[in-house]
């Protein structure tokens, strides 16, 4: 008997690690493709608006998407409660217009390792805006100790990557600006899942911010400047895990504390790393990028660790 329920005790847990961390590459893989796209598609580095059109296509596609797995597979209510309409669409322009905005524009603007670190904070912000909107969620000595080691392998697997540069309006702060919006979007999300189908929830928002940001770069001049069938695949691509990650993220949003899915953020600019070397042929086996991902795993275990006996539970 007390196999079985130390076995309940941790498929939670082994489900929350599994998805989360399959979220997380999912966007990592996102950064390599979006700028392999660009040139597929005639869109320069130089040219936000571009950008910003390009995002909107990626994002509009891909709430679509949700939208029609939510129809196909007959999941939850068919439609949003009136009340939570104009609700979803705020979360639509938090989470999805105003966040990648930001950060578009803010990583044109300096360094890929300082927006690695800047882009980390989310989990901090994340931590803080749920202490504030769930009664459940205490900001703990725990989940503080967990953030910052977390936050020290992000350090680390960034070091030397640029990371002496100053401090920049129109790259840091902006980066830190789509932190604050990804943390507040995941808070709404999680506040509305609770009463809400994930898939609507999601597939709405996106679509909704993603009409935004194709309004925005159209009316700025955004243009695709050029078509190609490896160009259609790779944006397919990007509007499935786009569709995926987030709609998952939701869900885990919904059932569990939003420290202990944030955290898993510190998983990116690490994956990224492993990446770049899978794509771009650069060595990732180095000491530095395996102290920085035990670092990682570190904080994501202290986050998650419960005192003996105590299970975690969904926070409304």
């Amino acid at each position: 008997m007390s196999a079985l329920s130390g076995d309940a005790k941790h498929k939670p847990q082994l489900k929350l690690f599994f998805l989360a961390v399959l979220c997380i590459f999912l966007w990592a893989t996102a950064i390599p493709c979006v700028k392999l796209s660009y040139p597929l598609f005639g869109v320069v580095s130089g040219a936000p608006f571009d950008q910003i059109f390009f995002a909107g296509i990626r994002f509009t596609g891909a709430g679509l998407l949700t939208l029609l797995i939510a129809a196909i597979t007959k999941s939850g209510a068919r439609s949003l409660q009136k009340k939570h309409i104009l609700p979803t669409l705020g979360l639509g322009l938090v989470q999805t217009t105003a966040q990648y905005i930001c950060f578009y524009i803010g990583l044109s603007n300096t360094t890929g390792a300082r927006g690695a670190i800047f882009n980390s904070v989310s989990t901090f912000f994340t931590v803080l805006l749920a202490a504030l909107f769930f009664r459940a969620e205490k900001v703990t000595l725990r989940k503080l100790i967990g953030c910052l080691v977390g936050f020290i392998g992000i350090i680390v697997v960034n070091l030397g990557g640029g990371l002496s540069s100053r401090f920049t309006m129109n790259g840091d702060l902006l980066i830190m600006a789509s932190s604050l919006f990804f943390a507040l979007g995941s808070v709404i999300s999680k506040k509305l899942s609770q009463n809400e189908n994930p898939f609507l929830l999601t597939g709405s928002q996106l679509f909704f911010g993603g009409l935004v940001l194709l309004a925005i770069g159209y009316l700025g001049g955004g243009r695709l400047r050029a078509v190609s069938l490896p160009g259609i695949l790779l944006l397919l691509y990007l509007i499935a895990l786009s569709a995926t990650a987030f709609t998952i993220w939701t869900f885990l949003l919904r059932d569990h504390e939003a420290a202990s899915v944030s955290v898993y953020f510190f998983l990116l600019p690490v994956f990224g790393v492993l990446l770049s070397g899978l794509f771009l042929g650069e060595q990732v086996l180095t000491l530095r990028n395996l102290a920085a991902l035990l670092f990682v795993c570190a904080g994501i275990y202290v986050v998650n660790s419960r005192p003996r006996g105590q299970i975690s539970a969904p926070t409304a």
